[in-house]
């Protein structure tokens, strides 16, 4: 298995007592390494750290505004929402422990639950299509046309950052989610020499550009789901004056990172 991002050695990151004594050999060089990837991870990107935790803070206070709702055809696509930031909070354990692959999987069914509740919530009555999927052929017909087929049309349309959504839930797609080229090819490691041929896969991400890269992706793409999030309930929201600063807050760090990342690593930022 690969090191930290830092190329450091991660065999002095502790176990707890319990880890110590319940894990085999084996996990425990697992785990001491993801361990200490993230550690590392929230050391060397310490300010885009900072942006994740802030917009986990956003999504934690719109759902606390939220608790109570009057209007019973908004509880669906408010516990979609939550659904989705379960998606997001564990990817973003997973990122900084440089599963990249792992948590992009998960950042792409978080942009499903969100499709979904924007289209719930601006659409009611479709809410008994959704939950009747699995009753039958015709209920499951039903549901894939609106939930399957053509999804840039049904679920993304150009409103609360749902386009750019559709855009990263097709590279999602291909990149954490399917067993293909593509997905095996961010962990494959050609460790042939000429006296035998030896493929080999890398558990973690260690190159820190693109570390950078896919960490700063995942932190557009979480944002642009708690834009949907605000933009359906925008008006019951709009009146938390706090959160209306944390979410101006969060923008121009996006922003600042954005060209940090730029200027340090000497790529592109979508």
């Amino acid at each position: 298995m690969a090191d930290s991002p830092l190329l450091q050695s991660v065999d002095d990151v502790s176990l707890l007592p319990l880890e110590d004594q319940k894990f085999h050999a084996e996990f425990k060089h697992y785990f001491r390494h993801k361990r200490g990837n993230f550690f590392k991870a929230i050391t060397e990107f310490a300010d885009l750290w900072e942006s994740f935790q802030l917009l986990n803070d956003i999504w934690m206070r719109d759902m606390e505004d939220l608790n109570v709702l009057r209007d019973k055809d908004q509880l669906l696509p408010r516990m979609l929402f939550t659904a989705a930031h379960s998606k997001f909070i564990t990817a973003l354990e997973l990122g900084f422990s440089c599963c990249i692959g792992d948590a992009y999987g998960l950042l792409r069914d978080g942009i499903e639950f969100t499709a979904h509740a924007y289209r719930i919530f601006s659409e009611p009555s479709i809410t008994l299509i959704w939950a009747a999927k699995m009753k039958g052929k015709a209920q499951t017909g039903a549901y894939d046309k609106i939930f399957t087929h053509d999804k840039k049309k049904n679920l993304f349309p150009d409103k609360f950052g749902l386009k750019p959504l559709h855009f990263y839930f097709a590279q999602l797609s291909e990149i954490g989610t399917h067993s293909n080229t593509t997905s095996l090819g961010k962990s494959f490691k050609d460790l042939s020499t000429p006296q035998k041929i030896t493929w080999g896969f890398a558990y973690f991400e260690t190159d820190p550009k693109k570390i950078a890269t896919f960490l700063f992706s995942m932190l557009v793409i979480a944002g642009h789901m708690e834009e949907t999030f605000f933009g359906c309930y925008e008006t019951r929201l709009n009146l938390d004056y706090e959160l209306v600063d944390m979410r101006s807050k969060f923008k121009a760090l996006k922003e600042q990172q954005r060209a940090f990342l730029k200027a340090k690593y000497k790529i592109g930022m979508s």
